[in-house]
């Protein structure tokens, strides 16, 4: 499964829709590489990075946690 395929699995989760990050259908056709910066959406690309970077958990977490940190 590529990275790509990750991140729409997790996108097709309801939760992104009924939250409004999403709209409804648009999981399928979100890219990697898709220009919108949707917060929620790059810290998932973070975390699925790291995993097929063979990145470890605490390195992934290190990661997220920057990232959350410029965004606050």
């Amino acid at each position: 499964m590529t990275k790509e395929d990750l991140l729409q699995t997790y996108l097709k989760d309801p939760t992104f829709i009924e939250e409004g990050y999403l709209e409804e259908g648009e999981a399928e056709n979100f890219s990697w590489n898709d220009k919108r910066r949707i917060p929620i959406v790059e810290l998932l690309k973070i975390v699925i990075k790291g995993q097929s970077d063979g990145k470890g958990e605490r390195t992934i977490i290190r990661l997220a946690n920057q990232y959350l940190d410029n965004k606050l």
